[in-house]
C-alpha cells in the first residue's frame, strides 16, 4: 500500500520546518512527501528546495508562482500522486509516533470508511499539555477504534484511493478554503464512504497559522459558508428528551440525522442505556429521576447562543412548558412519537 503525504506551504517558515522534521522523524509506515510550495517568499522556498534535496529518496515538490489557494494546491496533490492513500497534512501540525500506521491499520480493516482524521486538540482531545509524544502514547489503548463523524477535517484528511475515483477532486469554488472539506465529506457519504476519527493516531495541530493571515479572512469564510448552506442545507441543533429510552427505528433516525451534519443533545435516566451508535454529533446528558424535567428545561433554556432549532420530548409536562416558552427558547417542539416520521425543514 503506498501512501503520499500531501502538505501545502504558504510561508510560515518555522511552523513548516517543524512539522516536516515529525513527519520525518516520527512516521514508521512507507510514505512519500509531496511537497507544493504555494508561491512563499524566499526563505521560505530556499528552505523547501534544501528540504526536497535532502530527503529526495521520500520527497516532491512543486513550486508555484502565485498563491492558488488552499483548495486549488490541494487538487495539484490529488492529480499528481498515485497513491493508494493520500493524506492531506497542514503545515501547522506535528505528527506523533505511530500516526499514520495507525490511520491505514483503521482505514483498511473497514472499507465503509473513506475519510479519516487522527486524534487532535482540536478533534477529540482536550488541548495537550506538555508531550505531545507522552500523550499520544496514552492513547494507544485505542488502537484499531474509531469514532463516526459526519464529515472529515482538512488539518490531516486520509483519503482512500477509491473515494478520488468516485467523487473527484475538491470543489474550487470554496477558493482559498474553508469549508471545502466538509463539502468533500458530504460528496463521499453519498457514495457511501463514511467519514471517522481513528482514536488511537495523534497529530497536534496549531489552528489557522496561515489563514489568519489573509486580511479578507472572514468575508472569505462567510462567502464559503453560504455556498455549503444553499447546496446542503444548514446544520440544525437539537434536543431529545429520551428518559424512558429510545425505540430502534427512533435510535435509526437520529443516527442518520447525526450523519447529515446536525447536532444532537440526547437526555435520558441516569441508568437508561439507549440503543444509539457512538457518533461525533450526538452528545449525551444524564440527569437524575425527580428532576430529570426540570433539568431538560432548564438546559434547554440557559443555551442563549446557537439555540437549539427543534426540541423533542416524552414528558407531555415538559413539552406544554416549553411550547408556552417558544418566544424564548425559539425552537419548534415536538413529542417524541412523532420521531419517526420527523423530517428538517429549513
Amino acid at each position: 500500500m503506498k501512501t503520499e503525504i500531501i502538505i501545502i506551504v504558504w510561508n510560515k517558515l518555522e511552523v513548516t520546518r517543524d512539522c516536516l522534521q515529525s513527519v520525518i522523524s516520527k512516521t514508521k509506515a512507507p510514505f512519500q512527501i509531496l511537497l507544493i510550495d504555494n508561491a512563499s517568499e524566499e526563505k521560505t522556498s530556499v528552505f523547501l528546495k534544501s528540504f526536497a534535496s535532502k530527503h529526495k529518496a521520500k520527497t516532491r515538490l512543486i513550486r508555484n508562482e502565485s498563491n492558488l489557494g488552499f483548495v486549488k494546491a490541494a487538487n495539484q496533490g490529488l492529480e499528481e500522486s498515485n497513491a493508494d492513500f493520500l493524506c492531506l497534512l497542514n503545515n501547522d501540525t506535528l505528527v506523533t509516533d505511530g500516526w499514520l500506521n495507525e490511520l491505514i491499520s483503521v482505514a483498511t480493516e473497514n472499507p465503509e470508511i473513506g475519510l479519516l482524521n487522527p486524534s487532535s486538540n482540536t478533534l477529540g482531545q482536550k488541548t495537550c499539555i506538555g508531550n505531545i509524544d507522552v500523550f499520544a502514547r496514552s492513547l494507544a489503548k485505542y488502537h484499531g477504534q474509531f469514532e463516526e463523524m459526519a464529515q472529515a477535517s482538512g488539518f490531516c484528511m486520509l483519503i482512500k484511493r477509491e473515494v478520488i475515483e468516485k467523487i473527484g477532486k475538491f470543489d474550487e469554488i470554496y477558493g482559498m478554503g474553508n469549508f471545502e472539506d466538509t463539502d468533500y465529506s458530504r460528496r463521499a457519504t453519498q457514495v457511501l464512504f463514511g467519514c471517522a476519527r481513528a482514536k488511537a493516531s495523534y497529530v497536534y495541530h496549531r489552528e489557522r497559522t496561515s489563514f489568519l493571515k489573509l486580511k479578507d479572512y472572514d468575508t472569505s469564510f462567510k462567502k464559503n459558508q453560504a455556498i455549503f448552506y444553499n447546496r446542503w442545507g444548514k446544520p440544525k441543533r437539537i434536543f431529545i428528551e429520551a428518559r424512558k429510552g429510545l425505540l430502534p427505528k427512533q435510535a435509526d433516525k437520529l443516527l442518520s440525522l447525526a450523519r447529515a451534519g446536525n447536532w444532537i443533545v440526547l437526555a435520558r435516566g441516569k441508568n437508561v442505556n439507549l440503543p444509539v451508535p457512538k457518533h461525533s454529533n450526538i452528545k449525551e446528558v444524564s440527569f437524575r429521576g425527580p428532576i430529570f424535567e426540570a433539568s431538560c428545561f432548564f438546559k434547554i433554556l440557559k443555551r442563549m447562543k446557537k439555540k437549539y432549532d427543534y426540541i423533542l420530548v416524552q414528558s407531555a409536562a415538559l413539552k406544554k412548558a416549553l411550547t408556552l416558552l417558544k418566544p424564548i427558547h425559539k425552537a419548534k417542539v415536538f413529542n417524541l412519537r412523532e420521531f419517526k416520521e420527523f423530517e428538517i425543514d429549513d
